[in-house]
């Protein structure tokens, strides 16, 4: 995951340090993210503004021009100075600390004019502006730069350890979610699990009585394909089973892996005319995937429990469904002529 410096630090905090800086030192001091955009820079003046060339175009250089390696430097006709260093979190650039708005000797009169005229500024008022820039010797500007430097270079560090920490926090988080899923679905088929079901079936039991239909569903012959195809192949069998029987069933019934080849349909606000429906797309998806896959067919049992009252619990519903659909198989084997264990 990609982060910006603002993601990592704690930019208010930030700001109030520097801002205590400025009032120390009299530079402009900021942090200016990785694509030239300054999130804040305390003590900055807007000497070169208010004249027909609203902006200044050293701010706009130092943004435009950050260096993600080393020092950017930017030196305005009248002499001020502005610098900014990289700010490099494990490799990537991320930001860049600004200090700037200084000069390192008193302005030449003759820059200041011609600076004046060309931003439409009155040079009597742009002097005065100027005068207020601090002015530091070159031995500070040398102390400046190196504080600079290792201002970046602590920033860098607590970047790097609040992504490490983030990053472990993003990986707890996508762990959990995964408990999550895993503890109310099947991990095979992607369906809800037993656990899942029961719960279901016994807080039903707590509400309000609405009309309730059960389906249990078995895949026929799993224990012949894992003996003699191995259980890979008796896992595909699943999930198209699990695919038949999740796209049959309506959307807002709950689909769930019972036991190890045991589906089961919980809906709500059901009658006899729904089910028989859910039963024949069942029926028609077999036949459609058997047709493509003649070498693996696929051959679901089913049945189904209906309460239009009340019943004594779902569990007894469920048992009813359960039992059904063994008769459901009962009678396959009869018409099939053949053992489908």
């Amino acid at each position: 995951m990609k982060y910006r410096f603002a993601d990592l630090a704690d930019i208010p905090k930030l700001q109030e340090l520097m801002g205590s800086l400025f009032w120390l030192t009299d530079i402009a001091i900021g942090i200016i993210e990785a694509d030239g955009t300054f999130l804040f820079c305390a003590g900055w003046r807007g000497a070169c503004v208010n004249g027909s060339q609203n902006s200044c175009d050293c701010h706009a250089f130092i943004s435009a021009n950050l260096d993600p390696v080393s020092y950017t430097c930017r030196r305005c006709p009248t002499g001020m100075l502005h610098y900014a260093c990289p700010i490099v979190v494990d490799g990537d650039h991320l930001a860049s600390v600004y200090i700037g708005q200084f000069f390192t000797e008193p302005p030449d009169e003759l820059a200041i004019r011609l600076e004046a005229a060309q931003r439409g500024l009155d040079p009597d008022e742009y002097r005065r502006r100027l005068a207020k820039i601090p002015v530091i010797p070159p031995m500070r500007l040398t102390l400046l730069l190196k504080y600079l430097k290792d201002l970046a270079n602590m920033l860098a560090d607590i970047g790097l350890q609040r992504r490490h920490q983030m990053e472990t926090l993003e990986i707890l988080r996508l762990s959990q979610e995964r408990l999550q899923y895993l503890s109310c679905h099947d991990p095979l088929t992607g369906l809800r699990n037993r656990s899942h079901f029961e719960e279901q079936l016994a807080a039903m039991d707590k509400m309000q009585f609405v009309p309730t239909a059960v389906m249990v569903l078995d895949l026929d012959g799993l224990k012949q394909v894992n003996d003699s195809l191995g259980h890979q192949t008796g896992d595909l069998l699943l999930k198209a089973a699990a695919n038949i029987i999740q796209e049959a069933a309506p959307a807002e019934s709950t689909v769930s892996r019972i036991g190890g080849d045991e589906f089961a349909i919980l809906l709500t606000d059901a009658d006899p005319a729904l089910m028989e429906t859910v039963r024949q797309r069942i029926e028609a998806r077999v036949l459609h995937y058997n047709a493509e896959h003649p070498a693996l067919p696929v051959g679901i049992s089913a049945g189904t429990a209906i309460a239009t009252s009340k019943p004594l619990s779902m569990r007894e519903l469920f048992k009813q469904a359960d039992a059904n659909m063994y008769q459901h198989k009962k009678s396959r084997k009869l018409t099939a002529g053949k053992d489908t264990p």
